[in-house]
């Protein structure tokens, strides 16, 4: 099994209100579409994306990174604040998804849905 990716944590400034206490975000990178075509009876769900790249930002400041394990699955822990979650595609087609998360005393969990250039 492979572990969860380690999560940089990044301290000083902080990301927003309140820079003492630090929260959990997970989630997992997917990409879609899966399939050129979709037939009736045969789906096509979007599928894990190993390696992504996984930004917490507060506006054009990083404020943590890491990578997705390979089950697209990533953690990322961050002072309480505002951030855009975003998550980029490493394979040939590059690609991103982002997402707005408040984070304050709740563990956050989102999906982050790549596009896989499959037309």
């Amino acid at each position: 099994m492979v572990a969860l990716a380690a999560a940089v944590v990044l301290t000083g400034c902080g990301g927003g209100d309140d820079a003492g206490s630090a929260v959990v975000v997970t989630g997992q990178v997917l990409s879609a579409p899966s399939c050129p075509v979709e037939r009736v009876g045969q789906p096509c769900p979007p599928r894990p994306v190993p390696d992504a790249v996984v930004t917490a930002l507060v506006g054009d400041e990083q404020r943590g990174e890491t990578t997705s394990d390979q089950r697209g699955q990533f953690r990322l822990t961050l002072p309480a604040g505002r951030y855009v979650i975003r998550a980029t595609n490493p394979g040939g087609y590059a690609s991103t998804a982002t997402e707005e998360v408040t984070v304050s005393t709740v563990p956050v969990q989102i999906t982050l849905t790549v596009d896989s250039g499959i037309r």
